[in-house]
């Protein structure tokens, strides 16, 4: 089985991190790209006045990311002590805790079910996100709470959004309890996620990976090798469709979301709201789903000034309408709600704005109906990507571990 060579469609954080698991399996890996540089999404941008991420910004510590940052020798940077501080946008301003007295009840009230009688408040099957929250919960706590939340990490309408698919971690039984990391919360690398990628990359090299860049796979059934396929959605369903046509009609079928990523430096910070960021809840009917506030998360994030990543679009009501602007019809949004939101009017020192039109699958019901039949690994075609079930960095990485012993574990391929 080891004899051969596995094949990685995708150079960007999921084929990488498979890539890693798969070498220290024993495998001989083949990563493709069409792109002329690995990373996908992750990069870090210097210039004179900030260090920008173009995606993530950091990645949620576990174990697992402990060992690759470890293995790979690269230092973990944990945020600063300012990044405690979070703000919810409520009633015209930020607040560190937006619910009211009978809102703080509702939620001392959830968590006592959830840890006695945790199935009495589980989500139902086809439950929305906002019904859920609305009956274990109460609508302030959902609406201000975990609505806001939810569209910060995952842009999408907590109308449509599927709670069972949200939270099916929380709620699953026999789930294994995860060895704790040194550090809790969100890390990075010391000078930013893109050198993350190109130390994972080297350390790649070094152990004989071979990278194909500006090249496109063209599948023709049966494959010999197993193929792990960690582009994007869109990528995903052209690449399957002369082999496994279902799975490609299920992976067209996946809503993917739009966002807009704007990293601006300022000379001055907000007066209000110092610390990791602040979420704007649907309710509120803000054009951005939240702004991070980077001077107060990593050090060396804003080398002259005050630099902050305003995140919009995703499947909010004003989506559309801040999408069809131009950068710096962008940029003058920006500035007006700084100003009314932190009544913060600073000199504007460098921006840098990123478009990704398809950048999330919203995780809607009907992706949830759609998965069993994305997840089906067959034709000696595996699938790793956040259309997949797995959103954020940390989870892929998990999800990379368990395509490499799943591919170990298929024994002879024919």
């Amino acid at each position: 089985m080891k004899d051969k060579t596995v094949t990685i469609a995708g150079a960007g954080f999921s084929g990488l991190t498979t890539a890693f698991y798969l070498v220290r399996a024993g495998f001989r890996v083949r990563i493709v790209e069409a792109r002329p540089m690995a990373g996908g999404l992750l990069q870090t941008v210097e210039d004179e006045f900030a260090r920008t991420e173009t995606a993530a910004n950091g990645i949620l510590n576990s174990a697992h990311v402990e060992d690759l940052f470890r293995t790979i020798g690269l230092p973990i940077q944990p945020t600063l002590k300012e990044s405690k501080k979070r703000f919810i946008f409520r009633d015209g301003v930020p607040r560190r805790w937006p619910f009211s007295i009978a809102g703080s009840f509702r939620i001392l009230f959830f968590l006592f079910r959830y840890f006695l009688a945790k199935q009495s408040v589980a989500p139902r099957e086809g439950e929305s996100v906002q019904t859920w929250g609305h009956r274990v919960l109460g609508r302030e706590v959902t609406t201000y709470g975990l609505e806001a939340a939810l569209q910060g990490i995952y842009a999408g309408d907590p109308v449509r959004m599927s709670a069972s698919l949200i939270f099916r971690r929380m709620f699953a039984a026999g789930e294994k309890k995860r060895a704790r990391p040194s550090i809790r919360g969100t890390v990075s690398a010391p000078n930013g996620m893109g050198e993350l990628i190109a130390r994972l990359r080297t350390y790649l090299e070094q152990k004989g990976v071979q990278f194909d860049f500006e090249h496109r796979l063209a599948l023709e059934s049966p494959l010999r090798e197993p193929l792990v396929v960690a582009t994007s959605a869109r990528a995903a369903a052209e690449l399957l469709a002369p082999i496994d046509p279902e799975r490609a009609r299920a992976i067209s079928s996946v809503e993917l979301l739009p966002i807009i990523s704007t990293t601006v430096v300022f000379d001055t910070p907000t007066k209000s709201a110092q610390g990791f960021g602040c979420l704007f809840p649907p309710a509120e009917n803000k054009p951005m789903l939240g702004v991070l506030m980077n001077n107060f998360i990593f050090p060396g994030r804003g080398k002259k000034g005050f630099s902050e990543t305003w995140i919009m679009g995703g499947a909010s009501q004003r989506a559309a309408e801040v999408l069809s602007k131009n950068d710096q019809e962008i940029l003058n949004v920006i500035e007006k709600q700084r100003g009314e939101c932190f009544l913060s009017v600073s000199e504007r020192l460098s921006a840098r704005v990123t478009r990704w039109p398809a950048a999330l699958p919203h995780y809607t019901v009907d992706l949830e109906k759609a998965l069993p039949i994305i997840r089906q690994n067959r034709q000696n075609v595996f699938l790793i990507g956040n259309y997949t079930g797995e959103i954020g960095l940390s989870r892929i990485l998990e999800a990379a571990e368990k395509t490499a012993q799943q591919i170990s574990a298929e024994g002879e391929w024919s």
